[in-house]
């Protein structure tokens, strides 16, 4: 891991050094340029798409309501494909060619790892909607929206032992994505301190797609819960995988906030009925900036909002702050200043307030979601 962050630094100082770049980048008259990237194709998709939406509705929202100067935000938006060498390469053209003043982006853990050393070799500002604390460690201009996986998939972690009644369980995730692997452990942890056994711990791929050989192991296992980190429509192919193989149907199905999407549920039916999950997001939220978000997002896109549009609405409403708050003509370096002091920005997720720590670990709060009905409500 050391030799890989060690790699990751080079890469990001050669990037720095082939972009040749001298002074400061700023708005350019009324115009400040953000660059906006997701995995909106690819394996990640079920999230990049909807964040994409989220982030694109807040900075329209941003220029009709106006700021300071009388200013417009110009969005370049890029698509990561969830690979690392495409993130890396869409930072160097959001710095070198369109000379963007705070980058919205990438979706997972995955790439913002890989391309948060090359933000801050370049120093631009990177707000990533995912939660690896390895994000925070490339340096000062990286930041991360995702709360630590302890606050988040923690507590149903927590929740599984003291309201579900989980005595045994089976932990899969997958091996490749450093945030799954740490909503695994976190899970995982929350249920050993209720007392819960670890029956087995089981690394997959995003890639793969035939679990029938591993479902048949689980199911000889006999545990009576299963949590899977892992991508949507993945996790729900999977948890169907369980079924046919023999998993006794009483079995509690759980997992992160990457399960609530549409996908899970389409990809599911009624094998992930029942599912427990953690959620940055609940529809049901009742402030006014979350009626609002719902409304403007169904007039927008046709359809409702789900955990990751929320994700990325939120991600764009804190980029702006900061915007607003640097004044007039904002500098790369003021954004990064006013990112790293965000305190109780009103955001759409958790309980409505988006705070970073001294460390710069973001707290909003969470919900336990259950599928009920083919629906995501909120757990009793």
């Amino acid at each position: 891991m050391k030799n890989q962050k060690r790699r990751m630094w080079l890469l990001g100082v050669l990037a720095a050094i082939a972009a040749g770049m001298s002074g400061t980048a700023y708005a350019q008259g009324n115009e400040i340029t953000v660059g906006v990237f997701n995995a909106t194709t690819g394996v990640y998709a079920f999230g990049g798409v909807p964040i994409q939406n989220g982030m694109r509705l807040a900075i329209e929202e941003a220029n009709k309501a106006g700021l300071p100067g009388g200013a417009k935000i110009r969005m370049i938006e890029g698509d990561t494909a969830g690979d690392k060498a495409q993130t890396i390469s869409l930072i160097n053209q959001f710095a070198r060619r369109d000379n963007v003043v705070l980058m919205l982006g990438p979706t997972t853990s995955v790439e913002a790892v890989s391309g948060a050393p090359v933000s801050n070799a370049l120093q631009v500002p990177m707000l990533s909607t995912s939660s690896s604390a390895e994000i925070l460690d490339a340096g000062p201009w990286s930041f991360k929206v995702g709360a630590q996986a302890t606050q988040t998939t923690g507590r149903l972690g927590r929740y599984a032992a003291e309201k579900l009644g989980v005595k045994r369980a089976v932990f899969v995730f997958d091996q490749s994505n450093e945030g799954y692997i740490a909503q695994k452990n976190a899970a995982r942890d929350g249920m050993k301190t209720g007392g819960v056994q670890v029956v087995a711990e089981e690394g997959i791929q995003a890639s793969d797609s035939n679990f029938l050989p591993l479902a048949t192991k689980i199911a000889s296992q006999n545990p009576d819960a299963v949590f899977i980190a892992a991508p949507a429509e993945l996790a729900a192919n999977f948890f169907v995988q369980l079924l046919q193989a023999g998993v006794d149907p009483k079995t509690r199905f759980l997992g992160p906030a990457s399960l609530a999407s549409p996908g899970f549920l389409k990809t599911g039916g009624k094998a992930v009925e029942n599912t427990f999950l953690v959620a940055d997001y609940a529809v049901t939220g009742s402030s006014p900036l979350n009626a609002a978000f719902i409304e403007a997002y169904k007039a927008r896109y046709g359809m409702a909002p789900d955990n990751w549009a929320a994700m990325g609405y939120s991600t764009a409403l804190i980029g702006i702050a900061a915007i607003r708050a640097a004044g007039p003509r904002p500098e790369r370096e003021k954004i990064r200043a006013q990112l790293a002091k965000s305190a109780k920005v009103p955001v759409v997720i958790g309980d409505g307030l988006w705070t970073l720590d001294a460390g710069r670990q973001p707290s909003y709060g969470a919900a336990i979601l259950q599928v009920k009905n083919g629906a995501f409500v909120t757990a009793p």
